[in-house]
């Protein structure tokens, strides 16, 4: 089986973080860095399948500068095959959109059966890469996974799913697959043997560039412009006068029609005829009210 495993290096917010207040963003010379803790619970995840079937291939894949392989060599310490870095100009500014495209560009080059990624960044926090990459590769996506094991036949992945309020839902799922992880307390650390990991500062880390994944730059640029999210803005109310109760009537009645303003209640009526005459009835009265119209045919 061949797994690929996407890291990301994010802020470390056990720490204190250095803010930029005129450039309204976090000072990235001046804060330390660490593994996204959701990451390396998918990589976790990946070495836990390994260890159910030796054979299993990982494949640890980082999108980012050359400061980023530590923690590509310590997945390779802690027994990932290969390691793969992604990286060109402008790519530190992608968003989650551009972000799932050149991940789906770059399973598609290596292959896999199962992708693992973090559920969220804990500095994005959007939760869509995933979601993202499986609708790329029209693949069915599992999100909130904290354990995976093999199915029946070796063809498909158990996965144990997070759900709300504490409750866990068992799916059963072909392969392949995409499966985005939730943080787990036991999220791996560096925790591999120091001779491991001088083995794996020898190890060749190979770097894509756009060009040699074959992604034009205008592809970015037009994926980012379909999911582009303004600034948040309320709804006006749209206000409509409501004349003056009749000064005649009894205070309670004055103030239930303030009350009920210009709202009318919904009238039903009980329709008793055989099933042609009733379907023919329901579709006049959804033509009748507009709820139709755009099955209308255009005027030629």
């Amino acid at each position: 089986m061949k797994i690929l495993v996407f890291l990301k290096e994010v802020q470390n917010s056990a720490l204190h973080l250095e803010f930029d207040g005129a450039a309204r963003k976090l000072k990235e010379g001046w804060n330390v860095r660490c593994l996204n803790p959701a990451d390396a619970s998918a990589l976790r995840l990946a070495l836990e399948l390994k260890r159910l079937d030796p054979g299993t291939r990982i494949s640890a894949v980082h999108l980012g500068p050359q400061s980023g392989e530590r923690w590509l060599r310590d997945g390779l310490a802690l027994g990932c095959d290969e390691a793969i870095r992604i990286w060109d100009e402008g790519l530190d500014t992608l968003r989650s959109a551009a972000k799932a495209l050149v991940f789906a560009r770059m399973a598609d080059l290596l292959g896999f059966d199962v992708l693992l990624t973090g559920r969220r960044s804990q500095d994005g926090a959007n939760a869509q890469v995933g979601p993202l990459i499986a609708a790329h590769l029209r693949l069915p996506c599992i999100t909130s996974v904290i354990s995976l094991g093999r199915g029946p036949g070796n063809g498909s992945i158990i996965a144990l799913k997070q759900l709300a309020r504490g409750f866990r839902e068992r799916i059963e799922c072909p392969l392949p697959l995409i499966a985005t992880a939730q943080t787990h307390e036991e999220a791996v650390t560096s925790l591999a043997p120091v001779p491991a990991l001088l083995e794996a500062m020898e190890k060749p880390v190979p770097c894509f560039d756009l060009a040699r994944m074959g992604i034009p730059r205008s592809s970015l640029e037009m994926v980012e412009a379909r999911l582009r999210f303004g600034p948040l803005r309320h709804v006006r109310p749209r206000l409509k006068p409501i004349p003056a109760p009749d000064s005649a009537l009894p205070a309670f009645e004055r103030i239930r029609k303030l009350v009920e303003g210009v709202l009318k209640p919904r009238e039903g009526r009980v329709i008793r005829k055989d099933e042609a005459a009733l379907a023919e009835e329901i579709f006049r009265t959804l033509l009748d009210e507009g709820w139709l119209d755009h099955l209308r045919k255009a005027p030629s």
